[in-house]
């Protein structure tokens, strides 16, 4: 039996890493810019708010720039995965329909998919400490920030994939809802910890990862345990309830598409 999950498991992730690929190169397939696209869109979204931050007075934060552009990107390979992922099974009714394949991989190719452009854009963030003269010895802990990160954002991309299966408008309200999540996570400004804001966001799983990205890369500081709990302890359990649901409902899915 064990041998027959890993076997599955282990089909997934391959027939996962392939469509990732092949997505990933098609994307850039024609486009003079090529692999440049994943860099622009963070560039002019991050120069925008560097302004907006200075007219703000948000300049005064240490390395405030590097406090942006962690929020900024992070922020768009949360979006960029479950935006796709949300119309993900509708999208490839097709293929679920008539081909015997797992469905979890049109989920979990997506996450993979987005995390080659996400390191594309870390690169900036490297290249900007690199300006700024950082101590970039802390930058080496961010793919294990980025692994608990992925698990949350698959977990919640399995969710809202099903549940798009069963509401035929739920990819509209996703869109809503991540415009609001974009405006209640502190991306380019402070939340002061006195404000009843602070209080508010820390049911934000969003706040709590970006927070601790800037922690470790900006302030030097080892994760507190109870922010550890509520951030990597949290994107396990919402990866497993995630997997569960999906699961539960995976052998409806053709009948609902």
């Amino acid at each position: 039996m064990l041998y027959n999950i890993y076997s599955k498991i282990v089909d997934i992730l391959d027939v996962s890493f392939y469509i990732a690929k092949n997505n990933f190169k098609l994307r850039n397939e024609g486009s003079y810019l090529g692999i440049f696209w994943y860099i622009l869109e963070p560039v002019v979204s991050f120069s925008i708010l560097l302004i907006v931050g200075g007219i703000l007075n948000q300049n005064a934060i240490p390395y405030y720039p590097i406090y942006l552009l962690i929020g900024l990107i992070m922020f768009n390979f949360f979006t960029a995965t479950t935006n796709h992922s949300v119309g993900a099974l509708v999208d490839n009714a097709g293929f679920i329909k008539n081909i015997k394949i797992n469905p979890e991989v049109f989920i979990i190719s997506g996450t993979i998919q987005f995390i080659f452009s996400h390191f594309f854009e870390f690169i900036l963030v490297i290249a900007l400490g690199v300006y700024l003269d950082m101590n970039m010895l802390w930058f080496v802990l961010y793919p294990v920030i980025i692994f608990f990160f992925s698990l949350f954002i698959i977990g919640v991309s399995f969710m809202i994939s099903i549940l798009n299966v069963y509401i035929n408008d739920f990819r509209n309200i996703w869109s809503i809802m991540t415009r609001l999540l974009w405006f209640v996570t502190p991306i380019f400004y402070v939340i002061p910890n006195d404000n009843f804001l602070h209080t508010i966001s820390m049911l934000n799983p969003m706040f709590h990862f970006i927070n601790i990205t800037r922690d470790v890369i900006i302030s030097h500081k080892i994760v507190e345990l109870n922010t550890f709990i509520l951030a990597f302890i949290s994107s396990i359990l919402v990866f497993i309830i995630g997997l569960i649901i999906f699961e539960i409902n995976k052998n409806k899915i053709a009948e609902k598409i």
